[in-house]
């Protein structure tokens, strides 16, 4: 359950930039104030997507607050007291405990078993608030895993069966984002949809190696791909396909508040993620003290 999506930077306005550092910022204050630093330390870019998307969906206006950015000793202008941005802390727990799963003990390093174990010891807390304050997103996460197991058992060789659960879950969670709206809910469940399977296709071609060695289930493998240069390549192709199909559904969504952000990183960033418009634009820092 990876895959990062923010924005292009070298398309982006200073406007929107500052927008987005705010929201990223409130996000990370949330996950501080509600689950405590360590968690933190879980922020990925989905979690701000999923907090601009909700408000701006809803036409919430968020609070620009000066505050402490948490880990630092600096003070920055950040976004907060939105539903968004309680959502997307709720969401990069969720995922973050989730992840923690994704691999057994004994695929393992000694090093990242440590990891792991104090990872669960220090969210633990954290994650059982969360489930707490937001049983039914609790509830997806625990389907997709199901379904995941599933489809692992029946070494499905065909790879929309295989992304079926990440592409699931991925459609819930962006159906959460939407208004009361039934028409807007049916669009972002199709666009998350899409985009959780070019999440899983990515992540199984990287993993390629790693799970051909241990035995574990990988689409790629089962459809005996030679190497993981040529799984990353079909993995590629498939994700660019599939990054078109939300295009026109998105263009259609009734986006009451930062138009140019979400049309920056729907767009643009999606695409990016899957095969890098610019070289070294992946690797800019966005957490600016």
């Amino acid at each position: 359950m990876k895959g990062r999506m923010r924005p292009y930077l070298p398309e982006l306005t200073i406007r929107d930039y500052n927008i987005y550092l705010r929201y990223l910022r409130g996000v990370r204050r949330q996950l501080y104030e509600a689950y405590g630093l360590y968690s933190c330390h879980l922020l990925r870019s989905n979690g701000v997507l999923f907090a601009i998307l909700s408000d701006s969906l809803a036409g919430r206006q968020a609070t620009c607050q000066r505050k402490r950015v948490p880990g630092t000793l600096a003070w920055r202008r950040l976004m907060c007291q939105t539903q968004g941005i309680r959502l997307a802390a709720q969401v990069e727990v969720l995922l973050g405990w989730h992840n923690l799963q994704d691999r057994k003990y004994s695929e393992l390093r000694p090093l990242k078993r440590l990891r792991r174990a104090v990872d669960r010891l220090l969210l633990r807390r954290a994650y059982e608030r969360a489930v707490q304050e937001n049983p039914a997103l609790e509830r997806l996460f625990v389907q997709e895993r199901d379904q995941a197991v599933v489809q692992m058992n029946l070494s499905a060789k065909n790879y929309s069966l295989a992304a079926e659960p990440m592409s699931n879950i991925y459609g819930a969670l962006y159906s959460t984002l939407a208004t009361d709206d039934p028409s807007q809910r049916k669009s972002m469940r199709y666009i998350g949809s899409s985009i959780g399977r070019i999440f899983y296709l990515l992540d199984k071609a990287e993993r390629f190696e790693m799970d051909k060695s241990s035995g574990r289930y990988n689409v790629f493998v089962v459809n005996d791909l030679r190497g993981q240069a040529a799984a990353v390549e079909n993995a590629r192709r498939q994700a660019l396909a599939a990054a078109n199909d939300p295009i026109r559904v998105y263009s259609m969504l009734d986006i009451k508040l930062n138009r140019g952000l979400l049309d920056n990183i729907m767009l643009l960033g999606l695409h990016h993620a899957v095969e890098p418009l610019e070289a070294g634009a992946e690797r800019e820092n966005w957490e600016i003290p």
